[in-house]
């Protein structure tokens, strides 16, 4: 009896332990980003680039490899439009069909090892999304952002 107190004691404990508030919230690291204690960029983690680089929130979904062919690669194009800090950068599907595509965003900030992401989007025919700056400005320096489609394939939607 006494064992199964204890273990109902030590589950209740464990499970109390991992509902604690963590300071590590998505939610506050985006706005801890953006006060004026910023981390060196050599210092950013990949989620904290993510939300950098994305401050829109249309960051796609993470992609890894060629995973779309190159079948729909010319109906998607690229546009750009000025903004505080470089240009922003939209996408454009030209074609009736919806498109999945993976689009490679590569960077090099200096002493960190992050170099690219590779992010996933789908687009509705004729849809046109922003997906980023073709710079970073952060803590008061500006960054070159390159992106590049690596595959794009049409979706059976």
């Amino acid at each position: 009896m006494k064992l199964n107190t204890m273990f109902v004691f030590l589950f209740v404990a464990v499970l109390c332990s991992g509902c604690k508030n963590d300071k590590t919230n998505p939610d506050t690291l985006n706005s801890n980003i953006t006060e004026s204690n910023l981390k060196d960029i050599s210092e950013l983690a990949y989620i904290e680039i993510y939300r950098t680089l994305f401050s829109d929130g249309n960051g796609g979904f993470d992609a890894h490899g060629d995973l779309y062919g190159q079948d729909a690669v010319s109906y998607v194009s690229f546009s750009e439009e000025s903004s505080s800090c470089g240009d922003v950068i939209y996408l454009s599907n030209t074609s009736k069909d919806s498109i999945t595509l993976a689009l490679k965003s590569s960077f090099n900030f200096p002493g960190n090892p992050n170099k690219e992401m590779l992010r996933a989007y789908k687009l509705g025919p004729n849809e046109k999304i922003s997906v980023g700056n073709s710079k970073l400005c952060y803590n008061g320096k500006v960054y070159d952002i390159k992106k590049e489609i690596t595959s794009a394939g049409f979706s059976n939607d």
